[in-house]
């Protein structure tokens, strides 16, 4: 059901833009989803990444080109997020602390900004520095706090190959997406 769901999701994903003559491409590499998404001309604009973790939690890389607004160039977003089943609220702009630790290593400490269900981490450096990470990995433990502060642990098992080939498609497809603005792309590494 799940995967039906997914390819449901991928065919809506290129159906939806098929209006506008927007492609969008949905694989799998291991046990990780992977789409990439065309524009107009037939130039990356979108990839998302996402592995199921327990208790339905996903894991998101996101990198997309959009438009600020009709006169200005179009910038270049790179995210990290975790969705999961239980109600997190809203954050302030700057983020809630959250602890994050691969494998059995230190655990670490960023600001992720919460909405919803879903915690993200939007900045581009802490983002790539998270990617080059999660590439050697096995496993991923990350703690969400809900609006009263209580703990939302959610766990993702990696495979490492997979999890390599995942990474190396994101960042060349993640160039590719910043190659049509003047992005700084040597946060792309």
């Amino acid at each position: 059901m799940k995967k039906f769901l997914c390819l449901a999701v991928a065919l809506g994903i290129t159906s939806s833009f098929a209006a506008g003559q927007v492609q969008a491409l949905a694989t799998w590499i291991g046990s990780w989803d992977y789409v990439l998404r065309h524009d107009q001309d037939g130039k990356p604009q979108a990839a998302f990444a996402r592995l199921r973790g327990d208790n339905e939690a996903l894991l998101w890389l996101t990198c997309s080109r959009m438009p600020v607004g009709e006169d200005l160039p179009e910038v270049v977003s790179m995210t990290a997020a975790v969705s999961q089943k239980s109600y997190l609220g809203p954050s302030a702009p700057r983020g809630r602390s959250t602890i994050y630790w691969f494998d059995d290593g230190s655990p670490e400490l960023s600001y992720w900004v919460y909405r919803g269900r879903v915690g993200r981490l939007a900045n581009s450096e802490q983002v790539s520095l998270f990617l080059k990470k999660l590439s050697g990995a096995r496993s991923l433990v990350i703690e969400l706090s809900n609006y009263r502060y209580e703990t939302q642990r959610s766990e993702f098992q990696l495979n490492a190959a997979d999890t390599k080939a995942v990474a190396e498609r994101f960042r060349q497809d993640c160039r590719d997406i910043a190659g049509r603005v003047s992005a700084d792309q040597s946060l792309i590494h």
